[in-house]
């Protein structure tokens, strides 16, 4: 019965709702600063608003129902939640908000909020995505590097309208994550520029990780020769100290014997004669 409370606590508390629902929320952001917004980016505001908030509300009162058990029947104050809780309940009602303010292209200040609430988006991603890129291997990391760079590509060539081509799309992904900038292909409105922005903090940041996984596998060969003639070395020594010690052992057990046969003669020899009885 404990095992399944707390497989039921893991699946009610998994990430994956809200981090699917908060990257839904990303090509919104963007299209309220495109010349013509579609329709849909309101409603995908209002999905992963309504998907965040329900997700903070699951977690709360998990953590309530566990306070509850180990307190004698009192909650916890709300002050005493987790910042990460209180950061979902306001990104839920600030995709909620954004949804009915004006576009990103006609008011200023509805720009500036969507850019507040796009840089938690971001930290609140990081924190849940922390997982997959801890004490991952090589290959996952270049696969992630990969698929965060093709997206990156497909965002450049919808949002820039001088980008004519996806591969053109990748070349300015890969060389604004790498901060290159080779100048041929620059963003060239509000929405490419502001996004560069967080491919930058994205992009370097995970390719940071594959080159320096890839330096830790040369590093971690050259550790593991190292250790290995270490060892050697060690085991050669050990083996040698074992056969001195042999050696050692047989030289005292023979003057232990030398030492027995010594003490056992002067007794034989200093024995007296027996008197001869025999009358002639």
């Amino acid at each position: 019965m404990p095992n399944r409370s707390r497989h039921f606590l893991d699946a009610a508390t998994s990430p994956w709702p809200m981090l699917i629902a908060l990257i839904a929320s990303v090509p919104a952001f963007y299209d309220s600063m495109m010349p013509t917004p579609a329709t849909w980016a309101t409603w995908m505001y209002v999905v992963s608003g309504a998907v965040v908030l329900i997700s903070a509300w699951r977690v709360q009162r998990l953590v309530e129902g566990r306070t509850r058990s180990a307190h004698t029947g009192k909650t916890r104050p709300w002050g005493h939640h987790p910042l990460e809780l209180k950061l979902d309940w306001f990104l839920g009602a600030a995709l909620l908000l954004n949804a009915v303010l004006p576009q990103s292209n006609e008011s200023e200040p509805s720009l500036i909020w969507r850019l507040i609430i796009a840089v938690l988006m971001l930290y609140r991603l990081l924190k849940i995505s922390k997982p997959l890129f801890t004490e991952t291997g090589l290959a996952r990391l270049l696969a992630m590097g990969a698929t965060v760079l093709a997206l990156c590509g497909i965002g450049f060539y919808w949002l820039d309208p001088e980008v004519n081509s996806l591969h053109d799309g990748l070349w300015l992904a890969f060389s604004t994550a790498a901060t290159v900038g080779y100048g041929d292909i620059v963003p060239s409105n509000t929405a490419s520029r502001i996004f560069s922005v967080f491919v930058v903090l994205l992009g370097y940041g995970l390719l940071s990780l594959v080159t320096a996984s890839i330096a830790a596998m040369f590093v971690g060969s050259q550790e593991r020769k190292v250790e290995s003639e270490i060892l050697h070395d060690m085991h050669m020594q050990l083996k040698e100290v074992r056969h001195e010690i042999a050696e050692l052992r047989l030289s005292i057990e023979s003057a232990k014997r030398e030492q027995q046969q010594a003490s056992v003669s002067p007794t034989t020899s200093s024995r007296p004669k027996q008197p001869d009885t025999e009358h002639h």
